[in-house]
């Protein structure tokens, strides 16, 4: 965020009453001249003066920047912003309060600092991503004054810059999904540009495109490259059903049980979208989330960034399916997420069984994240009808990579830097 010309700038006296002793000590030395009077008026006048030329100096001549590395990060990276104050003047600026009107959490940027006259002063400020989210870096104010602390000059930068911080994608390897794929059956059918058996299409040629997949005879007749379009091996897509009813979940902050679904949700898709799967997002909290299965970089993109800003909602999970389960098509995978112990939500999964839709259900042991009610029941139902699923606990995340990202982000101290996935964030 670089200075503008047109940032409102002020200057303003502190303390009328200097004025006013100064205009007395005019009048004593009219009224009744003494040389007590003329060495107090020429003190305090010629502070004033130059107090005032001091401070409108600074005014016109100090400048502020503020550049953050990255405007994308996920839980568990570094944020660094690099901070330049600039001095112009002949006039140093003895003190200089930087006050950081931002969002993120646990970052201090507030600071005061000299800048000698005609210099620079630059610094960097890092802070540890603990929480996802949308944030702002700024707006920020500036101010500082004259040495004598008559005036006081005020500088706002009202230019901010947003940051998202995704959640982290982890290994979950005892984590099988139920999949639908037959020969000759699958998801609806997709084309792509990798070479599959057979070809459904040709389309015009882009950065990137393997030569090999070129259609030397259409290039030809229309005078331009065309590759040709492969049909997507019969897989079935992966459809990541997240329920965030705040009636269901259980426990605060990174503790609380969506903070993991949501951590779930981002590794299995990613785990997905690896495989060449098409994923699918389907969540009901203070947002709506929908994203049709996809392939690639772009949809793992969408998903992380989706499940970067959802919070707790109000709709149940049987609505939730009620809702989903007319959209995916037969022989799909559902994975739904969920620390609803409520059998009510049952019913859907029964809708969707009917429909010859493999179901994988992770849910998270309300017991195990400090809740009352016990899973054993709707497990053993789980169970007697054949669904897969897995019963979640915090333990799932005594992984060594994964438990360091969770003790860090317990602890009141962010030193440390942890990264968890190997996501290649310069091409999304």
């Amino acid at each position: 965020m670089r200075s503008q010309v047109s940032n409102p700038r002020e200057l303003k006296l502190n303390s009328r009453l200097v004025v006013v002793v100064v205009v007395l000590l005019v009048v004593m030395q009219i009224a009744a001249p003494h040389r007590i009077w003329s060495i107090l008026m020429i003190g305090l006048g010629g502070a004033l003066a130059l107090g005032f030329f001091w401070a409108r100096a600074l005014r016109s001549h100090l400048s502020f920047e503020r550049e953050i590395r990255s405007h994308l990060a996920k839980v568990g990276d570094q944020l660094q912003e690099r901070f330049v104050l600039s001095n112009s003047s002949r006039f140093p600026a003895l003190w200089v309060s930087v006050i950081d009107r931002s969002t993120f959490p646990r970052y201090q940027v507030n600071t005061a600092r000299f800048v000698g006259g005609s210099s620079i002063r630059r610094w960097i400020k890092g802070s540890v991503c603990v929480t996802r989210g949308l944030y702002t870096l700024g707006p920020t104010t500036l101010e500082t004054g004259d040495p004598f602390g008559l005036f006081r000059v005020t500088i706002e930068y009202p230019q901010s810059e947003t940051m998202l911080v995704v959640p982290p994608v982890i290994p979950l390897p005892s984590i099988e999904i139920a999949t639908g794929d037959r020969m000759g059956e699958g998801g609806t059918k997709v084309t792509t540009p990798r070479r599959t058996v057979t070809a459904s299409g040709v389309r015009e040629y882009a950065p990137g495109d393997s030569l090999f997949s070129v259609h030397w005879m259409t290039s030809a007749r229309l005078d331009d490259l065309y590759v040709r379009m492969f049909d997507r091996q019969p897989t079935s897509d992966w459809w990541v059903i997240v329920d965030l009813d705040g009636q269901v979940q259980v426990g605060e902050g990174i503790e609380a049980t969506e903070e993991y679904s949501i951590i779930m949700a981002a590794s299995i898709a990613d785990r997905g979208l690896r495989n060449t799967r098409a994923v699918g997002l389907v969540a009901s909290g203070d947002e709506q989330i929908w994203l049709p299965p996809q392939t690639g970089a772009g949809q793992r993109w969408e998903i992380l960034r989706s499940l970067a800003t959802v919070g707790r909602g109000d709709s149940a999970l049987i609505s939730l399916l009620a809702d989903t389960q007319r959209f995916l098509g037969r022989n799909t995978s559902a994975i739904m997420i969920t620390p609803s112990v409520n059998p009510d939500w049952l019913k859907g999964l029964m809708s969707l069984m009917q429909r010859d839709i493999r179901i994988t259900v992770l849910l998270l042991d309300p017991a195990a994240f400090g809740g009352e009610e016990p899973s054993a029941a709707i497990l053993g139902k789980l169970a007697a009808w054949g669904i897969n699923h897995y019963r979640i606990t915090p333990e799932i995340y005594e992984q060594p990579v994964v438990r360091d990202l969770f003790a860090w982000q317990k602890s009141q101290h962010s030193s440390s830097s942890f990264t968890a996935s190997d996501l290649d964030w310069s091409k999304l």
